[in-house]
């Protein structure tokens, strides 16, 4: 499976669930960007430099049709191809959520159309289940896949917003923001 790959790699971070059902494989938790150095004689790492945070990956027979996710910086997204881009489907549908930029684009990057979206706080999967234009009662008795795949299929009709610019212009476009952080209340 794909994702015990990216486990024996250490590219997985923070897991909230790693689970397989028939021919798809989904994963939620942070995937790694960077990986931290080696910390001590026994090879074991630092934590990792670079994250994407909250991750909702969705693949099928190991290929991967749906990578959303946050980024704290647009810079970061060239990391985001290096990392995972040889095991994306012809068709990924890919949407992100950066911190650092002001209005929604869609940005042309090798070949793949990004969505990307501002967020500097909430909740990456309430925000998905929204743009897929669901609701809770959508996913009553469905396993964490299945919940996956009922988002990917609602996402098929899903035309993003935003300028299409290349990834250049994108970065031109980013604003200074930093992620919302919430202390206990």
């Amino acid at each position: 499976m794909l994702f015990d790959t990216y486990e024996q790699k250490s590219l997985l971070f923070n897991m909230n669930f790693k689970e397989s059902e028939g021919a798809y494989a989904a994963y939620r938790g942070d995937l790694v960007l960077e990986l931290g150095e080696i910390g001590d004689a026994l090879g074991h790492r630092k934590p990792p430099t670079a994250t994407i945070k909250n991750t909702i990956v969705l693949a099928e027979k190991d290929r991967i049709k749906l990578y959303v996710g946050s980024l704290d910086e647009l810079a970061l997204l060239p990391k985001v191809l290096d990392y995972y881009r040889a095991d994306f489907a012809p068709d990924v549908r890919i949407i992100l959520f950066v911190v650092n930029i002001g209005k929604p684009l869609v940005i042309e990057i090798d070949g793949l159309s990004i969505a990307a979206i501002g967020m500097q706080e909430g909740l990456i999967w309430n925000e998905l289940i929204d743009i897929a234009a669901l609701d809770k009662g959508d996913f009553k008795g469905q396993s964490a896949t299945e919940k996956i795949v009922t988002v990917y299929q609602a996402l098929t009709d899903y035309k993003p917003k935003g300028d299409k610019v290349p990834f250049d212009e994108a970065l031109k476009r980013t604003v200074e923001l930093k992620r919302a952080g919430r202390g206990p209340v």
